[in-house]
């Protein structure tokens, strides 16, 4: 009889111990998201302390994640995506492009997790750059400068990549960033992504990226009766899918009086080859084209090629200062 209640008492204590190890078993696993053989251990090295198995979790897989980071270093990270942030002012922006080897990680949620770590440290960056006078603050950040921001709980950028890559098992870069402080100078700042896929809360990602910096007109006799068909946000955020589709490589000279040129090309009825000044002329015209083609407010205007980029912008009364236009994995 006493040994029958001892067994049963040592179940009963074996049970109930089970019990609380596998509630903080589901705890842990639930708070890290990693795997519940990798929380069993740090539970039984830890004894059944969550706070302690957490921070051992975390400095085992910045150890694995630094170890797989260097053997996949080598790799290249042809697909990723571009994302970006603007502050709730509309005149502090950045926008990122982050790495990965293939197009099934970049729509993966561990990866838009880094993603969104990378924007937001490259946001708090931008927030400590001072707007120059007269101006606005433009720092463009490379793949080593990345690395060195500081991310979340006070780890580095290259920290919290080394972590996604343990966990993903593929290579992951940052590959370049651009951060944007307009703050004081009557400046604002529109973004947009194509296509537009949600990563986290506050940031927008794609495979394509732009940054539009404006500044709008105050005189009412200046905006066309246009400006009242839509509101300056649709406008801008039809500028910078202006940007990503006609990719021009500056902001132009603003000429609103001349037409539209034909993009037809006629020959001309007779060309003397020994001809000098001819050749200068075409040359002359080949020179104005490629102007015209490169300038954002010389361009016919994406969404309605009857008119300018230039014309859109007065109509509309918005000055636009500078963009910048990212494309994942170009040269």
């Amino acid at each position: 009889m006493l040994k029958s209640l001892i067994l049963f008492r040592g179940i009963h204590i074996s049970s109930t111990n089970w019990s609380s190890t596998k509630a903080q078993l589901l705890k842990l696993r639930k708070k890290t998201g990693y795997p519940f053989e990798s929380c069993k251990k740090a539970l039984q090295l830890n004894d059944n302390s969550l706070e302690k198995s957490e921070a051992w979790l975390k400095e085992e897989a910045q150890r694995l994640g630094w170890a797989k980071a260097n053997k996949l270093a080598n790799r290249a990270t042809a697909q990723g995506v571009i994302a970006f942030a603007i502050d709730s002012q509309k005149e502090v922006a950045t926008m990122v492009e982050v790495n990965c080897e293939t197009d099934f990680v970049a729509r993966n949620k561990c990866f838009h997790s880094v993603v969104e770590v990378v924007t937001s440290s490259c946001l708090d960056f931008a927030k400590k750059q001072k707007a120059l006078e007269n101006s606005f603050s433009k720092v463009n950040l490379k793949s080593g400068d990345l690395m060195e921001l500081s991310g979340a709980e006070g780890k580095s950028l290259a920290d919290h990549v080394a972590v996604t890559i343990g966990n993903l098992g593929e290579n992951v870069t940052l590959r370049r960033a651009t951060c944007l402080n307009t703050r004081d100078t009557g400046l604002n700042i529109m973004g947009l992504t194509h296509p537009a896929n949600i990563t986290g809360s506050h940031f927008l990602s794609g495979k394509y990226g732009s940054l539009l910096i404006y500044r709008k007109q105050l005189d009412g006799e200046k905006i066309n009766q246009r400006s009242m068909e839509s509101s300056h946000d649709e406008i801008l955020r039809q500028m910078c899918q202006h940007v990503i589709g006609m990719n021009p490589k500056s902001v132009g000279v603003l000429n609103i009086h001349e037409p539209i040129k034909s993009q037809e090309v006629v020959a001309p009825k007779t060309l003397n080859e020994n001809d000098d000044s001819s050749m200068d002329s075409i040359d002359e015209k080949n020179s104005e084209s490629t102007i015209e083609e490169d300038g954002m407010l010389e361009q016919a205007f994406l969404l309605d090629p009857s008119i300018t980029v230039g014309q859109v912008a007065t109509d509309y009364g918005i000055d636009i200062l500078d963009f910048v236009r990212y494309e994942c994995g170009e040269s």
